[in-house]
């Protein structure tokens, strides 16, 4: 019996083996380079994503604190308004909450309100109730400091440094500082030898610190408990409105007694007619307003300083990147 014999092709299947290797080699280097190309496509979306995102936050906060500005300037106007509506500056006082009131018969003046969908509020202090710097004798001002409860050792050399800040000359007072104190600072700077051009600019002076002008640090050394900065001015005569000072800046510049009788006079209204101390007039307001955004999250203040006279008002000092 004759049996057939089929052979296969030599070299047949060694091909076919190499093809399957092959095949299987690209489609596995495919599938890591789609994998790698997904996993970029994912990460330039999510940065993409997070840029877009970030930008719209950046725009809804400026566009929003423009809103909260302008809001502030609204507020600055009707505290313009309302100084320019007064007809006689002399009925004006401060009531027990320390709030400025130009008539007597409007007790609590509403110093805020509402605009689109914000709103702003303003105050207003009475500069001229302030002791000036430009103006102010050694006595006075050492008995602001005193009164506000910086420590003695310190007081003489912030009322001499104060003296040679201010005088034109660039010899020192016994506890006082030039040029050679300043510039031997880490970060040096020259004594003005100049009148002051803020109150703020205290804080450049020898022996004052934030403590002392703020009364914000936690240091018992340092701290006054409510700062000596707003009993301070650079405008005005330097004659003290009777009927607005706070009462450290009254005991100051007129000693204890006749303060005391002041307040006395005030607590029954207040105080009219000329004197040979003080006035009852005034000319410099310091306005500060606030704008808010709809829920209050974005604030922007703004303060001028404003001379009023006859029926204008003129800017003397005007900073809208104040914090409050």
């Amino acid at each position: 019996m004759m049996m057939n014999y089929h052979r296969k092709p030599e070299g047949t299947d060694k091909p076919e083996r190499k093809s399957f290797l092959i095949s299987d080699q690209t489609g596995g280097v495919a599938l890591v380079l789609v994998i790698w190309v997904v996993v970029v496509l994912v990460a330039i979306v999510g940065e993409f994503s997070y840029s877009m995102r970030t930008e719209i936050n950046i725009t809804r906060n400026f566009k929003e604190e423009e809103e909260a500005y302008q809001l502030a300037l609204a507020g600055l106007e009707q505290a313009k308004a309302e100084i320019l509506n007064v007809k006689d500056l002399s009925r004006m006082y401060v009531d027990d909450n320390g709030v400025l009131i130009f008539d007597p018969e409007e007790e609590s003046p509403q110093r805020k309100g509402e605009l689109g969908n914000g709103s702003f509020q303003y105050t207003i202090a009475n500069e001229d109730g302030r002791l000036n710097l430009n103006t102010a004798t050694i006595e006075q001002l050492r008995n602001i400091f005193v009164i506000a409860g910086v420590e003695s050792k310190e007081i003489d050399a912030i009322v001499d440094s104060i003296f040679d800040w201010r005088d034109a000359d660039d010899l020192h007072m016994l506890n006082g500082a030039e040029d050679d104190y300043y510039q031997s600072l880490d970060r040096p700077y020259n004594c003005k030898d100049g009148p002051f051009y803020m109150p703020e600019e205290l804080l450049l002076v020898k022996g004052m610190t934030s403590g002392i002008f703020y009364g914000s640090l936690t240091d018992a050394k340092e701290k006054v408990p409510d700062g000596v900065g707003k009993y301070f001015t650079v405008y005005g005569s330097g004659v003290i409105n009777k009927n607005t000072a706070p009462e450290v800046v009254l005991e100051a510049v007129f000693g204890p007694d006749m303060a005391a009788n002041i307040i006395s006079q005030r607590a029954s209204g207040q105080i009219t007619g000329s004197s040979d101390h003080g006035k009852i007039d005034s000319e410099f307001f310091n306005i500060i307003s606030t704008g808010s955004n709809a829920d209050g999250r974005i604030k922007r203040s703004v303060r001028a300083i404003v001379r009023k006279e006859d029926d204008t008002l003129e800017i003397v000092y005007w900073n809208d990147n104040i914090i409050e």
